[in-house]
C-alpha cells in the first residue's frame, strides 16, 4: 500500500488510540481495505466495542475500543452513508463511495440495534469487477469449457448455486460481463447492485416501491432483453415467472441457495416449478464454494504477507450440471436424486470435493481448508 498512514502494522497506530472519529473511521476502513477484508464488524458489547474483519471468509479480531466512542462512531458511519442519526431502534441501510489516498472503493452499511448498542457491518466493495475472468475466480478448463457452451445457447436458464458467501455473484458478473456487446440487450434484477457493468442496464430492487423480482421480471419483458440476470430466486412467484420467460426466448441467468449442483432440481420443484418446465428451461447449474489459498511466500507457514495465517486469497471449487436430453427426461420422470447423480458423473461431471481435491495436488489450497468448507 503506497499511502502509509492508515496501514496499522506499519506506523504501530493502535485504533482504541486515535482522538477523532473522523480519522478513525477512515483508520478502520482503509486498514480493512489493505488486508483485503470483504467486511468489516462493529460490534458493541459490554467490555467495549469490538473490530473485526472478515478475511478469506474468516472473522479476524483486530482491536477493541472504548464504549465511550461507540455513539460518534456509528453517528459518522451514518453520516457517509446518508441515514437516519436520529433513529436508533430500527435496522438501516445505507452505502457510500470512500476515498482516500490509494483506498478507493464503494462500501454498503448495514447497521442494527443490539442489546448493548447499535452494531454495524460495512462490506467493501472493490471496483475490480470487470477485469476478472472464470479462470481468475479459479474455475477448472474443464468447467469453463462447460460454461462456455452454455452460454452460447439463446434461451434457457442458468443457475449459479451455494450458501452465501460462496461467491455467486461474483460469477453472475463475470458471466454477464462476458455476454456484455451491442448486440445483446441485458438486463438485470439487483439487490443490491453491487458493481457497474458497462453496457448492462442494472435496476435495483426496492420492495416499498413496488419493485420486487417478481414485479420487474413482468416489466422488463417488455424492455426487449435478450438476456437477464435476476440477482436471487428467493420465492414461488419469481420461481415461476423466471422458468417461464427463459422458455420463451430468454437467457436468464440467476443464483440459487442449494448444497450441490443436483440440489438445484429439488429446490425448484419444492417452489412449485412444474418438472416439465424445469427440464425444458434448465440448461446448466454451477455449485461452487470459496476456499483459501495456500500463502505463495510462506508456503502456508505464517508470514507478515499473509497476516501470519499461512493463506491468503481465495479461489472457487465448482461443480457443473449439464442438463442434456437424457437429463431432461430423467427430471420429467422423477427418478431419485441418487440416479441424477449417477448420470451426471458418467457424463463428466467432476464434483466440488473432487474439483477441490485437484486444486491441493496443484499446491493451491490444503486438504483441511477443503474439508472445512466443503464437509462443514
Amino acid at each position: 500500500m503506497k499511502d502509509e498512514k492508515y496501514n496499522i502494522n506499519l506506523n504501530n497506530q493502535i485504533l482504541h488510540d486515535i482522538r477523532s472519529v473522523v480519522e478513525l473511521v477512515n483508520s478502520i476502513i482503509c486498514y480493512a481495505y489493505y488486508r483485503n477484508a470483504s467486511d468489516i464488524h462493529i460490534d458493541p458489547t459490554s467490555l467495549g466495542i469490538v473490530i473485526r474483519f472478515r478475511i478469506d471468509g474468516v472473522l479476524v479480531y483486530e482491536d477493541t475500543l472504548k464504549n465511550e466512542s461507540h455513539e460518534e462512531l456509528i453517528a459518522r458511519i451514518k453520516v457517509m452513508s446518508g441515514l437516519r442519526t436520529d433513529i436508533h431502534f430500527v435496522p438501516q441501510d445505507g452505502r457510500f463511495r470512500f476515498s482516500e489516498g490509494v483506498c478507493e472503493c464503494d462500501i454498503r452499511v448495514s447497521i442494527i440495534p443490539t442489546h448493548y448498542g447499535e452494531n454495524a457491518v460495512l462490506r467493501i466493495l472493490k471496483n475490480e469487477n470487470d477485469s476478472t475472468s472464470l479462470l481468475k475466480l479459479g474455475f477448472s478448463e474443464h468447467d469453463m469449457g462447460r460454461i462456455n457452451s452454455s452460454l452460447t445457447h439463446h434461451q434457457g436458464m442458468i443457475l449459479v448455486t451455494g450458501p452465501t458467501g460462496s461467491g455467486k455473484t461474483s460469477t453472475l458478473y463475470t458471466l454477464i460481463s462476458s455476454l456484455s456487446s451491442q448486440k445483446n440487450s441485458i438486463i438485470t434484477l439487483e439487490d443490491p447492485i453491487e458493481y457497474a457493468i458497462p453496457g448492462v442496464r442494472q435496476i435495483q430492487i426496492h420492495s416499498k416501491h413496488g419493485i420486487t423480482f417478481a414485479n420487474g421480471l413482468r416489466s422488463i419483458v417488455r424492455q426487449d432483453p435478450d438476456i437477464i440476470m435476476v440477482g436471487e430466486i428467493r420465492d414461488i412467484e419469481t420461481a415461476q415467472i423466471s422458468t417461464n420467460i427463459s422458455l420463451t426466448g430468454h437467457l436468464l441467468l440467476s443464483t440459487l441457495h442449494t448444497n450441490s449442483a443436483l440440489g438445484a432440481i429439488p429446490r425448484l420443484i419444492d417452489m412449485k416449478v412444474d418438472p416439465y418446465l424445469i427440464a425444458s428451461t434448465l440448461s446448466l447449474v454451477i455449485a461452487q464454494r470459496l476456499v483459501r489459498k495456500i500463502c505463495i511466500e510462506c508456503k502456508g507457514i505464517g508470514c507478515a504477507d499473509c497476516g501470519t495465517i499461512g493463506y491468503k486469497g481465495r479461489t472457487v471449487i465448482a461443480e457443473t450440471l449439464v442438463i442434456d436430453d437424457e437429463l431432461r427426461q430423467y427430471i420429467m420422470s422423477h427418478i431419485s436424486i441418487n440416479d441424477l447423480d449417477k448420470y451426471a458423473k458418467s457424463k463428466g461431471m467432476i464434483t466440488m470435493y473432487e474439483d477441490g481435491m485437484e486444486k491441493v495436488e496443484k499446491g493451491i489450497t490444503s486438504r483441511e481448508e477443503i474439508l472445512r468448507v466443503v464437509h462443514n
